[in-house]
C-alpha cells in the first residue's frame, strides 16, 4: 500500500525569517568584497555568524515541522556562512593561514555547484525562487573565478549578481512578513 504526499505551496517556499538572514549575509558578504563598506573582521565575522546561526535554526525548525525543502537549503546555507568565517575572518584575526587561491577557488565553486543544483530545482517553482538561485549560483561562480584571475572583471560581477540575489531574497522575506 503506498501512500501519496501532497505538497503546498507552503512546502516549497523558505521561510521569511531564513530568507532574510540569506539576504542580509550576501548583502554584507558582497558590501566587504567589494569594499563599499569599511569592514572589519569582528564587523563581518559577527554578521556571518548571526546570519548563519538563523538559517541553522530556522532549518531545524522547517524540518521539525516537516518542510524538508526549506530544511535541505537553509541548514547547508548556515552551514557556509560558518565556514565562510574560517575562510575569511580567522585569518584576518591571525587564526590560521589565509587559503591558497585555488583552495578558495574550489570551495566557492563547490557551493556554486550546489546552488546550481538548488536552481535547476526551482524550475518547478516560481520565478522568484529561479532568480534567487540563479544570481546567487553566477554571483559565487563570478567571486570564484576572481580567485583564480585576481582581476577586477569577475569581482565586480560576482558583486553585482550578489547584491541582486540579497535584494531578492530580503524581497521575498519581506512578502511573506507582510501576508
Amino acid at each position: 500500500m503506498s501512500t501519496t504526499t501532497y505538497y503546498t505551496e507552503e512546502h516549497k517556499q523558505l521561510p521569511g525569517f531564513g530568507l532574510l538572514a540569506l539576504g542580509v549575509s550576501l548583502l554584507a558578504y558582497v558590501f566587504c568584497k567589494a569594499n563599499i563598506v569599511e569592514h572589519s573582521a569582528c564587523y563581518i565575522g559577527g554578521l556571518l555568524l548571526i546570519s548563519g546561526t538563523v538559517q541553522i535554526m530556522v532549518g531545524m525548525r522547517s524540518q521539525k515541522q516537516g518542510h524538508l525543502y526549506a530544511a535541505g537549503t537553509l541548514l547547508p546555507f548556515g552551514m557556509f556562512w560558518l565556514s565562510l568565517i574560517s575562510y575569511e575572518v580567522f585569518p584576518k584575526l591571525g587564526y590560521g593561514e589565509t587559503p591558497s587561491a585555488m583552495a578558495t577557488f574550489s570551495y566557492l565553486s563547490l557551493w556554486a555547484l550546489f546552488v546550481a543544483i538548488l536552481f535547476l530545482r526551482s524550475f518547478r517553482q516560481g520565478l522568484s525562487m529561479q532568480s534567487l538561485y540563479g544570481t546567487m549560483m553566477v554571483c559565487l561562480l563570478s567571486l570564484s573565478l576572481d580567485q583564480l584571475r585576481g582581476d577586477q572583471v569577475f569581482l565586480i560581477a560576482g558583486c553585482i549578481f550578489g547584491l541582486c540575489s540579497a535584494l531578492i531574497a530580503m524581497y521575498m522575506a519581506l512578502i511573506q512578513f507582510g501576508d
